[in-house]
């Protein structure tokens, strides 16, 4: 699990609904990930399709916290980021996706499987032994598949009650996520939950604005007393795409 001795200590005391408040939209919520705002959209919102002349609609898989308003919680992110490690590598259509989902919810009786504490010990195996049925996964193709949803849930903190209070998203391509550092964090404490500097507790647009404006990654170091390695892997995060 990443950690960072300079950013604030994992406290709950607001309440968990300032993890659960809706504060992000889709699109930002693609961007802060570096999803696809397609399937950002379709997971959390579903989408409307025809199949031989007749509407039909593909439900999502993660339930938003504002339906109405479209609007996105940051345990909302967490579950993106769970699930965002599937698309990584591996193309599982969203139905594949959501029979998966709704199994382990069967059999864990969790409401929100992928949060649960006990994902990684429970939930991740029930899940990958129903992927193998669904999309023939199976020897190499499993352990990888394995591999990257503990590599999301390893860039979770999660408070005294076990669920997410931090995340430090992927600031690099798929092929790269190994051993990563946790220079940027989403925080619904800190910066109105956008990405930050771990440790600096700027927001990684300030860091690419200023660096676009000429300011050197050694002088925003010294001026946000962190390392110039943080301030390099916050514009890695601001230029990676999805």
């Amino acid at each position: 699990m990443p950690k960072n001795s300079d950013l604030p200590p994992l406290k709950e005391s607001r309440g968990p609904s300032i993890y659960d408040a809706p504060s992000y939209s889709a699109a930002e919520a693609a961007h802060l990930l570096k999803l696809g705002g397609s399937t950002v959209r379709v997971w959390c919102f579903g989408q409307g399709y025809s199949y031989r002349g007749t509407a039909r609609r593909f439900r999502p898989v993660i339930e938003p916290a504002d339906r109405a308003g479209r609007l996105l919680s940051f345990s909302n992110l967490c579950e993106l980021h769970i699930l965002g490690s599937i698309t990584r590598g591996h193309r599982i259509p969203l139905q594949r996706v959501r029979r998966a989902l709704e199994f382990v919810h069967k059999e864990t009786r969790s409401p929100r499987p992928l949060l649960g504490e006990d994902f990684r010990t429970n939930g991740l195996d029930l899940f990958l032994d129903y992927a193998v049925q669904l999309v023939n996964v199976s020897g190499g193709g499993q352990i990888a598949l394995r591999g990257e949803f503990e590599r999301a849930l390893d860039r979770i903190q999660r408070g005294a009650s076990g669920m997410p209070v931090r995340l430090f998203p992927f600031t690099r391509k798929a092929s790269q996520t190994t051993g990563l550092p946790s220079a940027v964090a989403i925080d619904p404490r800190i910066a109105f939950g956008r990405p930050i500097v771990a440790g600096a507790g700027v927001r990684t647009d300030v860091i690419s604005d200023r660096f676009g404006a000429g300011d050197s990654p050694a002088e925003m170091a010294e001026d946000y007393c962190v390392s110039e390695e943080n301030i390099l892997e916050a514009l890695r995060y601001e230029r990676l795409a999805a």
